[in-house]
């Protein structure tokens, strides 16, 4: 008689490996359709013209004969006339830094002063932004333009270069004054011994110098936190740019406003170069993501998010 020498899995080691499988499911259906539509977009992007009326279907070149880089030439050129790509890239990238730098400021600053000073109505002030985050960002979009649109007219800017800064700093303002990332720092700066702070502060060290050498290198991991998160929404914004744009000159255009240009083009020639430039448009976010993904781990742990 042949014994068996395997051990049976206990009900709790049959019950974890259900939720692997279960979890790998449907990490992999989440996965699929999150990747197939991107390598659409890049397969598409190395397509001719003709292949792509013949085979709009297919995820990459039909064969090696109609992989083409003729439409990424056409990033800056397309029919004979120029479409400042590059310029458009340029107008999102700057924007988009002004709006992570002055984030990361605000929020350290807000975050500190809540955690670390005292002040009269600081719990009324903490239940008002929770209570601010709770609103749609949509409802304010009207006033906000409302607001912008009634400034601009008294102050009567008119100018080029005067309309250009003053439409980009509304364009930055409410990427600026989000209210999430200045809560996840605050929660992180709850996690900091205060010991550490009144330590400092019995050693004689202004709130100026325990922000900067005692706080800030400590929130490292956070910050980079913010900064994705700030930069990746901010780059992808559409929609108040499209308010704030409308009717201007096309050298303002962001990059995420000049490819709508493209959602109602003529011929196979135009879709080529808006998967192109949506490969461009995409570049920065892996690039900020790369430079980040180190620290999320140790910033989302910090700061009381679980994934």
């Amino acid at each position: 008689m042949i014994k068996r020498t395997g051990r049976k899995r206990t009900k709790s080691e049959r019950a974890k490996l259900r939720e692997k499988i279960v979890s790998f499911v449907v990490l992999f259906i989440v996965s699929f359709f999150w990747i197939v539509p991107l390598l659409y977009m890049v397969g598409t992007s190395f397509k001719s013209d003709l292949d792509l009326q013949l085979h709009p279907e297919t995820l990459f070149p039909s064969s090696w004969s109609e992989l083409t880089l003729g439409h990424y030439s056409g990033f800056i050129i397309r029919e004979g006339k120029s479409d400042n790509m590059p310029l458009w890239m340029l107008n999102s990238l700057w924007s988009t830094l002004a709006t992570v730098g002055l984030t990361v400021l605000l929020d350290l600053l807000t975050a500190y002063a809540v955690v670390f000073m005292r002040f009269k109505g600081k719990h009324v002030l903490m239940k008002f932004l929770l209570l601010w985050m709770a609103v749609p960002g949509v409802i304010g979009t009207a006033p906000s333009f409302a607001i912008y649109s009634s400034i601009r007219h008294a102050l009567e800017i008119d100018g080029a270069m005067e309309s250009y800064i003053y439409i980009y700093f509304w364009m930055i303002v409410p990427g600026v004054t989000g209210i999430f990332n200045m809560l996840l720092m605050r929660n992180f700066f709850d996690s900091i011994p205060k010991d550490i702070v009144e330590s400092a502060r019995s050693d004689g060290a202004s709130n100026a110098k325990i922000f900067c050498r005692v706080v800030c290198p400590l929130a490292k991991s956070t910050i980079m936190i913010i900064v994705l998160f700030t930069f990746t929404g901010s780059w992808n914004s559409l929609t108040w740019p499209q308010l704030l744009l409308a009717g201007e000159s096309s050298y303002w255009n962001t990059i995420t406003v000049a490819l709508t240009g493209y959602t109602g083009g003529s011929g196979w020639g135009a879709t080529g170069v808006a998967t192109a430039t949506s490969v461009f448009a995409l570049l920065p976010i892996i690039i900020i993501f790369i430079i980040t993904q180190n620290k999320m781990i140790d910033g989302l742990a910090s700061t009381g998010v679980k994934g």
